[in-house]
């Protein structure tokens, strides 16, 4: 009679975590209202942009290693990166 009782136990314990996933896995949907207000809100957050980067060095360009023009001369290679932030001018280039 023990033996029964822990293997319905565990049966029924098995079952309710079983029905607690099952239950958490269903996708809840946004009705299309609050859709619309969230991108009424999120729709001029930020200010146009515009990006202007240079062609071989200056502006979005960041210092990548280190380049020789001689024995003695040494100067930073730059990368493109991408960000106005970065600024690199190498005569490497």
């Amino acid at each position: 009679m023990k033996k029964f009782t822990k293997i319905a136990f565990v049966a029924i314990f098995v079952a309710i975590a079983g029905y607690g996933v099952y239950s958490n896995q269903k996708n809840d949907f946004i009705s299309d209202l609050a859709l619309a207000n969230i991108e009424a809100l999120a729709r001029y957050e930020l200010p146009e942009v515009e990006i202007t980067c240079d062609d071989y060095g200056g502006t979005c360009w960041t210092t990548s290693g280190d380049c020789y023009v001689s024995w003695f001369i040494h100067y930073d290679d730059c990368k493109f990166s991408g960000y106005m932030s970065d600024s690199c001018l190498s005569p490497c280039m």
